[in-house]
C-alpha cells in the first residue's frame, strides 16, 4: 500500500517534469540523472521513516507531508487535495445530487432554514422553518453530521423519507423526497432597492452563475430598473469561466476581458467578449471590499479598464494567479498556478506573498504602476484593484452587545423570530416578501418583548447595552424575521435594504452615470 501511494508524488513529481520538458527540454535533459538521484533520494528517505522511526507514523501522512512540503516553496494556491478534499472542491461549484435544503441546529432542533428553488424538497412542500424530527425512522438526534449528509445528499435514483414537525401542527408530517441535481445559488437576493435601482448580489462564482444572472436580470428589468448595483464583497472567485461569461455581459463584443501569461504555450489565452446576451447599457456600481478575490477581480478589472461603471467599495483581495487541475488515478488532484492573469488594460492586481522558503512574489514593473483607461481615468496595477470611490467611515463591527446576543448559546433571536412567526395567521405567512420588506417594521412593543426574552433567557448583555444601538438592533430582528419566514432570500434581502454600504454607494450614480454618457 505504502509503494502505491508512493506512485502519487512521482506522477506528482512527473507532471511538473513533462511542463518544464516542454519549456526547456535542453536544461531538461541535461539535468536528468541529477533530478532522478534525487527522487531516488526522497523515496528512500521515505522508506526509512514508514520502516525505522522511533514513533510508527502513516504512510499516507508521510506522502501528504511530502507534496505539502515540496509545494509550500511555491505559492499559498498551489496544493495537494485528497480525492475526499477533491469531491467537496467539485460541490462547491458544480452543485451535487440531493434533496435540496439546508438546516441549521438551533437551541437543540434541526431547523430548515433554506430551500433550493425547485428542488424536491420545496416541490414536495417542506418549508423554512420545519423541525426534521426523523430520517428514514431514525431519530435525527441520534445521527451524526456525515450520517444526514449521506441521507440528504447521494445518487439520483435515491430517495429519502423525512419526518418533520411544523409550528402549530400536532402530527408529524412524513415527506418521500427524490434526489435531484441540485445548484449552489451564486446568486442568493436581485431586488429593488429604489423605484429604478437594482441590486443584485454574486456570491461565488459556478457554472451556473452566468444563468442565475440573466435570469435576476431579466427579473428586475423587468420591475423597471434603469441602474444597477451588483455586489462583488466577499466574493471570493470560483470557476474561472463563470467570472469571464458575467464580465462578458456588460461588455460590448470585441472588447478584451482578461488575458493570461504562463509557461507553457496552453497557459497564455486571450479571453474576448463575444455574448449575444451582453445587457443593455445602464450607470453602473460594482461594490467590492477586501475579500472580493479572482474572478470577482476579473469582473471588477474588467468593467473598471472599459469605463463600463463605478467600482465602489475597499480595496480588492489582489489574486491574480489561475490554477490548473492535474488529476490523479486515485481521485486526489494537484492545483498547480501555471499563470498569472492581467485585465485588459494589462494591470497584473497580484498582491505580493510570502511562503515558508522567505521568498515573495514581488514583481516591481507592476507594483502600483499606473495606467488610464479610454476616458483618461488613472488606474493602479499590483495590490488589489483600487476603486474609484472608497467607502471611508463605515464601521464593519458588529456592536459588542449584538455579537454577544450572536454568540451566547440561547439562540435568542431565532426563538423570538420563531415565537413570531408561528403567531402568524395563515394569511400573514403567506405574505409576499417585497411586501414584508417595505412595510414591516419593528415596533416599540416588540422591542420590549425581546428584551424580555433576553433577560429570562439570562444572557448577560443588559438592557440600557442594547438601547445604544436601537437601530442596529431592530434591523437584526427585522433580518431574523426574513430568514425565518423565506430563508436565506429572506435574510439577504433584508440585510442589503438596511445595509450602510448600499446605501451610500447609491449616492455615487452621478458619477457612474457620467461614465457612460460622456
Amino acid at each position: 500500500m505504502f509503494k502505491y501511494k508512493l506512485k502519487t508524488i512521482v506522477v506528482a513529481l512527473l507532471v511538473m517534469l513533462f511542463i518544464i520538458i516542454g519549456l526547456h527540454p535542453r536544461k531538461v535533459w541535461s539535468g536528468a540523472q541529477q533530478l532522478y538521484n534525487k527522487w531516488m533520494v526522497l523515496t528512500m528517505i521515505l522508506d526509512k521513516v514508514e520502516r525505522f522511526y522511533v514513533d510508527e507514523r502513516n504512510p499516507d501522512d508521510l506522502l501528504k507531508d511530502a507534496i505539502d512540503g515540496m509545494l509550500s516553496g511555491l505559492d499559498p494556491h498551489s496544493v495537494y487535495i485528497s480525492a475526499e478534499q477533491y469531491k467537496s472542491f467539485c460541490r462547491n461549484y458544480e452543485g451535487y445530487f440531493g434533496v435540496g435544503l439546508k438546516y441549521s441546529i438551533i437551541s437543540g432542533q434541526y431547523v430548515v432554514t433554506s430551500l433550493a428553488e425547485n428542488g424536491p424538497a420545496a416541490i414536495a412542500g417542506i418549508a423554512v422553518g420545519d423541525r426534521i424530527v426523523k430520517i428514514e425512522g431514525a431519530p435525527v438526534k441520534e445521527l451524526d453530521a456525515p450520517a444526514i449528509e449521506r441521507y440528504l445528499s447521494g445518487r439520483e435514483d435515491e430517495s429519502v423519507t423525512l419526518e418533520v414537525a411544523r409550528p402549530n401542527e400536532e402530527a408529524l408530517i412524513t415527506f418521500e423526497l427524490p434526489k435531484r441535481q441540485i445548484y449552489h445559488e451564486s446568486v442568493p437576493i436581485a431586488l429593488m432597492v429604489e423605484p429604478q435601482t437594482g441590486y443584485i448580489k454574486i456570491s461565488i462564482f459556478t457554472d451556473s452563475t452566468p444563468m442565475e444572472l440573466d435570469m435576476a436580470y431579466a427579473e428586475l428589468n423587468a420591475l423597471g430598473m434603469k441602474r444597477l448595483v451588483l455586489d462583488l464583497r466577499n466574493n471570493s472567485g470560483g470557476a474561472f469561466e463563470a467570472g469571464v461569461a458575467v464580465a462578458d455581459r456588460f461588455l460590448p463584443a470585441g472588447r478584451m476581458i482578461v488575458f493570461t501569461k504562463g509557461r507553457a504555450a496552453h497557459s497564455s489565452q486571450q479571453y474576448i467578449a463575444t455574448s449575444p446576451k451582453t445587457f443593455p447599457r445602464m450607470p453602473l456600481i460594482v461594490l467590492v471590499n477586501e475579500a472580493t478575490a479572482s474572478d470577482a477581480e476579473i469582473v471588477a478589472g474588467a468593467i473598471q479598464d472599459w469605463d463600463r461603471g463605478l467600482i465602489v467599495g475597499r480595496r480588492t483581495f489582489g489574486k491574480a494567479l489561475v490554477q490548473t487541475e492535474f488529476p490523479f488515478q486515485d481521485g486526489s488532484v494537484l492545483l498547480l498556478t501555471t499563470a498569472r492573469y492581467y485585465t485588459p488594460l494589462g494591470r497584473l492586481i497580484q498582491s505580493d506573498y510570502y511562503v515558508d522558503s522567505g521568498r515573495s512574489l514581488k514583481d516591481e514593473e507592476h507594483r502600483f504602476k499606473k495606467y488610464k483607461t479610454p476616458k483618461g481615468r488613472l488606474v493602479f496595477g499590483g495590490g488589489g484593484i483600487r476603486p474609484d470611490v472608497e467607502i471611508k467611515g463605515v464601521s464593519k463591527e458588529i456592536p459588542k452587545p449584538l455579537k454577544n446576543l450572536y454568540l451566547s448559546h440561547e439562540d435568542v433571536f431565532f426563538r423570538f423570530a420563531d415565537a413570531y412567526a408561528s403567531a402568524l395567521s395563515e394569511t400573514d405567512r403567506s405574505q409576499d416578501l417585497d411586501a414584508f420588506l417595505k412595510e414591516f417594521y419593528v415596533s416599540a412593543s416588540m422591542l420590549e418583548d425581546f428584551y424580555r426574552q433576553v433577560e429570562q433567557a439570562g444572557v448577560s448583555v443588559q438592557k440600557s447595552e442594547l438601547q445604544r444601538y436601537d437601530k442596529e438592533l431592530k434591523n437584526a430582528i427585522k433580518v431574523e424575521i426574513a430568514w425565518r419566514l423565506w430563508g436565506e432570500k429572506g435574510r439577504y434581502a433584508a440585510a442589503a435594504l438596511s445595509d450602510v454600504e448600499i446605501k451610500k454607494s447609491l449616492s455615487y450614480f452621478t458619477q457612474a452615470t457620467a461614465l457612460i454618457t460622456k
